[in-house]
């Protein structure tokens, strides 16, 4: 068996498993509840639109409504026509392209790091949360020493070493205008995370027209220019090593587990639907979305629970004595963006890959900090095409994860 995809094979006991649980669900509901801004008033709906039409409220008005309170829904051609065919005007259609908006997540504070890590979700998937949504803070060495003695492991520390706050964008400051944040609270946080756009009089003046005041300006105008936070997701699976979907695998405990609690639900620690016996084989059947650290699984005669993912045991080999590492046999180099051959913008690219028994690349994640202007999904676009032979136990092909660089340099070109 390989490794556990929790912290080594520790394992817990019934009580220490149901209090994990307890925490992943709470983190889970704050994490989904800080992801949204909470607005004064709910976007308009298609409906609601079509009532102002119908009503035959000068265009002028309607349009000014649009753009204070923004839609929830994508005006999409066939909806503009909609609205065409109803009354709107080309200053309605224009308000309404102007008003849609996807959500923005919220950057990870350092209160949601730390209950990350106290609640003991892998290490990985904290990193990987970060990726996608940035932070909004600058770790500090005593919040690193502290996130340490909390059980937080080197990836963390490193990618939070590596990490800077997520400046703001236009749009952002526009969609957090619309919510009962304090001004003035936003304005700090501006000075704090700097922003990502030229505050000239065009973006200053959208701002006030979605209603900021003068503090907030201010601090727009004389807020230090930062490069666009880039979301980064991996390709595949979230946590590291993989198990397929889908594949049988053996339940692995500790020590101390006498059993596996099988849920019925995955937040739900009243409906526990039975215990399985270590080592006894479950199909896999994925990571549920939360709370992180659960996995569903297929077991008995077709029945579906769901347990904690610390009892998942790996299919990934670790390259060692035993195990004969990978060798590319095709690695195409990838192209420079042209934003980034402008910019001259070098530097090298670490990921961490799957190797599959067929020598194709079945995961990759980007390790090292982006470089920006397109080069970063070059890399990784071109690594998917690497072809090697794979890694080999006696012999017989075994899947691993390896890490690899791609390195970009302007005399050179990349390599």
């Amino acid at each position: 068996m390989g490794q556990c995809v929790w912290k080594g094979c520790m394992l817990l006991d019934m009580a220490t498993v149901m209090k994990r649980f307890v925490t992943l669900f709470v983190l889970a509901v704050f994490l989904t509840i800080s992801a949204a801004p909470q607005s004064r008033r709910p976007p308009l709906s298609k409906d609601e639109v079509h009532d102002m039409l119908s009503s035959h409220q000068p265009s002028s008005e309607i349009a000014a409504t649009i753009q204070k309170y923004g839609i929830n829904f994508p005006p999409t051609d066939a909806v503009l026509e909609e609205f065409r065919a109803s009354g709107a005007d080309q200053s309605v259609l224009a308000a309404l392209q102007r008003a849609w908006h996807p959500e923005i997540p919220k950057p990870l504070s350092a209160t949601q790091i730390r209950m990350l890590v106290t609640a003991e979700t892998p290490n990985e998937n904290i990193v990987r949360l970060m990726a996608e949504r940035g932070i909004d803070f600058q770790p500090t060495a005593a919040f690193l020493n502290e996130i340490r003695s909390d059980g937080a492991q080197d990836a963390l520390i490193d990618a939070l070493q590596r990490a800077s706050p997520r400046p703001f964008s236009k749009q952002e400051l526009m969609q957090l205008l619309g919510t009962s944040l304090d001004e003035n609270g936003l304005a700090q946080q501006v000075r704090e995370r700097g922003i990502d756009f030229d505050p000239v009089a065009a973006n200053l003046q959208a701002l006030r027209n979605a209603g900021a005041h003068t503090p907030l300006l201010e601090a727009v105008r004389t807020a230090r220019r930062e490069k666009p936070f880039a979301a980064r997701a991996p390709a595949v699976a979230a946590v590291p090593p993989v198990v397929a979907e889908g594949k049988s695998v053996n339940l692995v405990c500790g020590p101390g587990d006498s059993d596996v609690p099988v849920f019925a639900v995955p937040d739900n620690l009243g409906n526990i639907a039975t215990n399985l016996h270590c080592g006894e084989q479950v199909v896999f059947l994925g990571n549920v979305p939360a709370p992180p650290g659960v996995d569903k699984i297929r077991y008995g005669d077709g029945k579906v629970g769901y347990i904690a993912d610390a009892y998942i045991g790996s299919t990934l080999a670790g390259i060692g004595a035993d195990i004969k590492p990978p060798t590319a046999i095709y690695k195409p180099d990838p192209d420079y963006t042209p934003q980034a051959a402008r910019k001259g913008i070098e530097g090298t690219i670490q990921f961490s890959v799957v190797v599959d028994t067929a020598g194709n690349i079945a995961d990759i994640q980007e390790k090292s900090a982006p470089l920006g202007d397109g080069l970063d999904q070059s890399a990784i676009d071109t690594v998917k095409k690497w072809k090697f032979n794979p890694a080999t136990r006696n012999g017989v092909p075994v899947p691993v994860r390896v890490t690899v660089e791609v390195s970009f340099r302007m005399s050179k070109g990349p390599k």
